[in-house]
């Protein structure tokens, strides 16, 4: 079972892009942005990167859901799906998800300013 200290890590191949767990909970979502930190959006709130990719992935025929109870941290992780999913995200459970963010929307979404 998954215990909720998660985080992002870096994306097996492709270092430009960041794993990070988002669960969502009817029209709310929790993103795992760092270690012990995450973020609560709405439908309205939820950044545009997010909401394309999540689209994309509840539209994709490789949309399975495992029931949460059979997931863990290994699978969350992991593209069990389909490789055309690997640099968007891919359904981990009936409520989590991977997406595979870019580093400057992540570093936004915890609050780090660029300039």
């Amino acid at each position: 079972m998954l215990s909720e200290d998660l985080s992002p890590v870096v994306h097996a191949w492709n270092w430009d892009l960041v794993r990070v767990p988002v669960r969502r909970i009817e029209d709310h979502y929790i993103v795992y942005v760092a270690d012990g930190y995450h973020r609560r959006y709405d439908e309205d709130t939820l950044p545009d990167e997010l909401k394309t990719k999540m689209a994309m992935i509840l539209a994709s025929p490789h949309n399975k859901a495992v029931p949460d109870l059979k997931l863990d941290k290994l699978r969350l992780y992991q593209n069990h799906q389909s490789e055309e999913l690997d640099e968007i995200g891919w359904r981990a459970s009936e409520s989590y998800f991977c997406l595979a963010l870019t580093r400057p929307t992540l570093a936004l979404m915890r609050g780090e300013k660029h300039g």
